[in-house]
């Protein structure tokens, strides 16, 4: 596997920042990319023993900052390229989960899935892009939804913040290039406590054409796929077990 930004044998191993790391799809992530010979920087809001354990685990560091705080966020991407070393992957994941009739949803509630899901991704790859710039190269993976392909019940503000996630992505898609490569992984249903029980049952499973739900391991390996795919940019990869067919 090509690992961005190692320049030879000798060269310290290139960081991944992966925002939201510390369950479920971000956990896996980070995960995946010590493997392929990181050092991760994972971000996280929750349990900061957690976080390091995990840090641990995959060879780097634990970084607490909420997404939807820009000064947070900058804050955080100084820090890990001073202790890490420059970030070759930005993965932007973090977010959550919510069910909500339209008439029921506050202005606080819909703005917060803005802030942190579309925010979140905009906050982190302006904090990136200028170091990623200048030293030439750079890729940036953002984490969107099968729902914003295909809409859902109860759900508005949650699709609207994933279906504008797509679009961010493709417009720095063609605004970075050629130094820097943005992609989006739309994933299907994932077996992650964000997934509502309803959809776990055998029931849902024989609704998807593969048969089953996905497991955060796949959409990782397709995380860390389309980041080192030095021809794709502005590309929308979903992983979703035949449930979307385009």
């Amino acid at each position: 596997m090509t690992i961005v930004g190692r320049a030879g044998a000798e060269a310290r191993p290139p960081v991944a920042l992966v925002t939201g790391a510390s369950s479920g799809i971000g956990r896996a992530t980070a995960e995946a990319f010590a493997a392929a010979g990181y050092r991760v920087a994972v971000n996280h809001r929750g349990s900061a023993a957690a976080a390091a354990a995990l840090a641990r685990t995959v060879g780097g560091r634990a970084y607490r900052a909420d997404v939807a705080d820009a000064g947070a966020v900058a804050a955080m991407v100084a820090t890990v390229e001073g202790e890490l070393g420059p970030i070759a992957v930005a993965v932007c994941n973090a977010g959550f989960y919510e069910e909500q009739p339209l008439a029921e949803v506050s202005d606080a509630r819909w703005e917060r899935m803005l802030r942190v899901h579309l925010g979140g991704c905009f906050h982190v790859a302006r904090a990136v892009v200028p170091r990623m710039r200048a030293r030439g190269e750079g890729s940036i993976v953002t984490v969107a939804s099968e729902l914003a392909l295909v809409g859902g019940v109860g759900v508005a503000p949650y699709v609207a913040a994933k279906a504008a996630v797509i679009g961010l992505s493709r417009a720095l898609a063609r605004e970075l290039a050629p130094l820097i490569r943005v992609n989006v992984v739309v994933p299907g249903p994932v077996d992650t406590p964000l997934l509502p029980d309803r959809d776990k049952t055998p029931a849902y499973a024989r609704t998807v054409p593969l048969g089953r739900i996905g497991t955060p391991r796949e959409i990782a390996a397709a995380i860390v796929h389309i980041a080192e795919s030095r021809w794709t940019t502005g590309q929308v990869y979903s992983p979703n077990g035949g449930l979307v067919i385009q």
